[in-house]
């Protein structure tokens, strides 16, 4: 009897705890990652420039955490990230890097969002092979969870 109601109470206590901890808010789900990719041939060849990271979303800036970049030896690319409030840049950073066919950390890149009401609601990162003028980039927007990736 005695082992009953304790097992019963474990799991009285564990449903109480899943349902106040178990999910996270809305602003949790906000895009996480992208990935970002200039390719040869339209697509079908070899990777020219590529840069990888996650996206913390704060309540006016962004953070783009872990960003690492991929530049075809004997390439130069051009790695921007934008953070944006509509159709205005809020901030950027840029770096060129001429590829050794090996991956670069470049670490976590904070784009400030603080002197705009609402803050930074966009992120693009474009990564662009200055040799054959071919740009792939990652749209994420915090509002509906997603990132659409291409290149033209």
């Amino acid at each position: 009897m005695l082992r009953r109601r304790m097992l019963q109470a474990g799991i009285a206590i564990g449903v109480l705890a899943a349902s106040v901890f178990g999910s996270g808010s809305a602003a949790n789900a906000s895009p996480a990652s992208f990935v970002a990719k200039a390719v040869h041939a339209g697509g079908a060849g070899a990777v020219a420039v590529q840069a990888t990271g996650g996206l913390a979303w704060y309540s006016r800036s962004v953070t783009v955490t872990s960003l690492r970049v991929y530049v075809k030896a004997g390439e130069c690319g051009k790695i921007s990230v934008f953070g944006s409030q509509g159709n205005t840049v809020v901030d950027a950073k840029g770096w060129d890097r001429c590829g050794t066919g090996t991956w670069e950390t470049i670490g976590n890149v904070t784009l400030d969002g603080s002197a705009v009401s609402g803050g930074i609601t966009d992120v693009t990162i474009y990564v662009r092979d200055l040799d054959h003028q071919i740009v792939g980039y990652a749209d994420c927007y915090r509002v509906n969870s997603s990132c659409y990736t291409g290149q033209y």
